[in-house]
């Protein structure tokens, strides 16, 4: 029977290195293993966030994108809003611009129909008196002083006397005016026409011209009916009125106003060439006259 040595019953330490090694390479690939799935996972929460970081920047920068569209769009509004108030600011100008010039205009007007007044005033002055020494000189038996009314011719035949037993003629007088009822009668229609009252002027001077047909201030009441249509801005009836005093009247002292009031009413009509012929026309037949210097004016002369 043999016999069993010390080292013999000492266990191999050949295996045990073995599952030791096994045991270590084990654990390291375990190790390596656990740390690949963390290393995964912290990708994925960095993309995760990456996406949500990108999604808000997405976000933001569309809301900021929003916001300067509609403080673009609110700025259009606010230049368009400005322009409008501006051309209402334009538009006041010019409106009291208008307003001041109308009022210039019709102040204007007013004078001129007052200094029209005044001169026809003043000329009916001068035709009243003329018409009175006309009268009084053509009157019969108003021989001058001083002088003997001449003897009938020796041998003349004596005036025929009517037969007797038979009437003579009646002599045929026109019938008197009343000076007074003629002046007041055409002041009504001046005043009529200083008021600015022209469709009853108009009516007032065509009825002194029905009563008063023969009256020295008729020429001036056609003159002034021809004005007040011209101021209602009826031009062809204005033309027609004052043509009617030519017609009528070709020696009044009012013929040239009436005239050139004729071409004022032909340019205002459009009728240029007529206005420029009726001007021209004023020129030839009263020269030395205040329209002929207007006429002149209105043409570019001198």
């Amino acid at each position: 029977m043999s016999r069993l040595s010390p080292s013999s019953l000492r266990p191999s330490r050949a295996p045990l290195r073995h599952g030791l090694g096994a045991a270590v390479l084990a654990l390291g690939f375990m190790t390596g293993a656990q740390a690949g799935l963390f290393d995964d996972e912290e990708a994925r929460q960095q993309i995760l966030q990456l996406r949500t970081q990108l999604d808000q920047t997405q976000r933001s920068l569309g809301e900021r994108i929003g916001e300067l569209e509609a403080q673009a769009r609110n700025r259009s509004i606010i230049d368009l809003f400005n322009q409008v108030e501006a051309l209402k600011a334009d538009f006041a100008k010019l409106r009291g611009q208008i307003e001041m010039l109308q009022n210039e205009l019709d102040n204007s007007q007013k004078r001129q129909r007052d200094l029209y007044v005044d001169l026809d005033g003043r000329l009916r002055k001068i035709e009243t008196q003329l018409a009175a020494s006309a009268t009084a000189q053509a009157a019969p038996g108003s021989a001058p002083s001083g002088t003997v009314a001449p003897a009938p011719a020796t041998g003349a035949p004596a005036a025929a006397e009517p037969p007797r037993g038979l009437p003579s003629a009646p002599a045929v007088t026109p019938p008197a005016i009343d000076p007074v009822a003629e002046q007041r009668s055409y002041e009504a229609g001046l005043d009529l026409f200083r008021s600015g009252r022209f469709s009853e002027a108009i009516a007032s001077f065509q009825s002194f011209l029905r009563t008063f047909s023969r009256s020295t201030l008729a020429p001036s009441a056609q003159y002034w009916i021809g004005n007040a249509l011209y101021a209602t801005r009826d031009y062809r009836g204005a033309i027609t009125a004052q043509r009617q005093l030519l017609a009528q009247y070709p020696d009044s002292a009012k013929a040239p106003d009436a005239l050139l009031n004729i071409a004022t009413a032909q340019s205002d009509l459009g009728d240029l060439q007529g206005a420029r012929s009726s001007l021209q026309e004023v020129i030839a037949k009263y020269p030395n006259s205040e329209a002929a210097t207007k006429a002149r004016q209105r043409l570019g002369g001198r």
